[in-house]
């Protein structure tokens, strides 16, 4: 009788601590999951702080970026613009684009001239391009006098030579606006002079692989013979404006390929990028130049880009000889212009220009000693 009691006694404590664990458990449950939920909670706020802590620096950086180049200006060049197409002359040379196929000898193209009057279409009558910046403006004085700030060339060269080594464009972007490069480059203002690092020969002159900065932001990488400027490298020209600008189109120009002789010689491109406000509608503006160079003027076949207002873009051929560009016929619209490059994909839309301002076509803005104070080769 005893062991039975015992018994009913155990089955009551078994079915007491079930009850305990049934009301236990979601209340351990409940809490776990709340926990969990905490911590995830806690640790996603951690990487939204990090990451908003990351876009809080890029914005800043952007910020001082902005700043720094809002107050770098250049004194801009006079310029009239209907197409740019860069030339070495600083007077500039006149090109546009003309919609209409061309007319016969000493015809007048009435379509083409009036879709130039309602401003539809594309420009057929061009003026004259903008005028590439010549060095001895661009280097006056703005609203900071850079002859006070300190620079150390050697060290500053040498950081940059390492980055362009390595291809990183945006980090040589970065340097060029510093305040203490833009002072290094004013510094040799009104001069063909330039400042060095890099391989040299046993009289200290460069010669092998190097970098050099020149007056108007203007800075080189690459090969050297005998201190010129010799073999394969990149030219790179950035339109630091210290002034307010109101005219200079260019805002970045690169020149990449052979060299002989301080100048672009051989094989080679060309990239503009442009300041935007400025442009004006239905016009083209030469983005991309691939072809032959002969000391730094144009000269063999070329294929080239270009960009509109809107952000539309075109593709032209073209033919050049010694800085002049080959006419494709015959045609002239009442204004003495001549056709000068080919639509790739319409063989009857041409880019027009007048003969007098076809000459001495090439790498513009340039400083070289092989150049004389127009910017024409030697």
């Amino acid at each position: 009788m005893k062991k039975l009691f015992e018994e009913d006694d155990h089955e009551q404590d078994k079915m007491e601590r079930a009850r305990i664990l049934m009301a236990v458990i979601p209340v351990v449950l409940i809490l776990l999951i709340l926990a969990f939920m905490l911590i995830k909670s806690r640790i996603g706020q951690g990487r939204e702080d990090k990451e908003d802590l990351q876009q809080s620096i890029m914005d800043y950086a952007d910020e001082k970026n902005e700043a720094q180049a809002g107050e770098q200006t250049l004194p801009a060049d006079s310029s009239s613009v209907s197409t740019a197409a860069p030339g070495a002359d600083p007077e500039g040379a006149g090109e546009g684009d003309n919609a209409s196929p061309p007319a016969k000898e000493n015809e007048e193209p009435a379509a083409a001239e009036d879709k130039n009057e309602t401003g539809e279409g594309l420009q057929s009558q061009p003026g004259r391009t903008a005028t590439p910046t010549p060095y001895k403006e661009v280097m006056e004085t703005g609203k900071k006098d850079y002859s006070k700030i300190t620079f150390h060339k050697e060290e500053q060269l040498g950081d940059m030579m390492a980055y362009w080594a390595d291809n990183n464009q945006k980090a040589l972007d970065d340097l060029a606006y510093l305040d203490h490069f833009i002072a290094m480059s004013y510094s040799l203002r009104g001069t063909t002079d330039f400042y060095y690092c890099g391989d040299q020969d046993g009289n200290g002159t460069p010669n092998g692989k190097g970098i050099a900065v020149y007056a108007d932001n203007q800075y080189y990488y690459g090969d050297w013979k005998n201190g010129l400027r010799s073999g394969n490298g990149t030219w790179i020209h950035y339109h630091i404006h210290l002034t307010e600008n109101k005219s200079d189109l260019y805002t970045y120009h690169q020149y990449t390929g052979g060299w002989t002789g301080d100048l672009p010689e051989g094989e080679g491109s060309e990239h503009y990028d442009y300041d935007k406000s400025l442009l004006l509608a239905n016009t083209s503006y030469v983005a991309n130049r691939i072809g032959g160079y002969a000391k730094g003027l144009v000269n063999g076949e070329f294929y080239m880009t270009s960009i509109y207002q809107d952000e539309s873009s075109s593709e032209w051929n073209a033919e050049a000889k010694n800085g002049v560009w080959n006419y494709l016929s015959d045609s002239k619209d009442k204004k003495g212009n001549r056709t000068v490059y080919v639509d790739v994909h319409d063989p009857n839309n041409y880019t027009w220009m007048h003969p007098r301002d076809n000459s001495n076509i090439g790498v513009p803005c340039l400083l070289s000693k092989n150049r004389d104070k127009n910017g024409v080769p030697k």
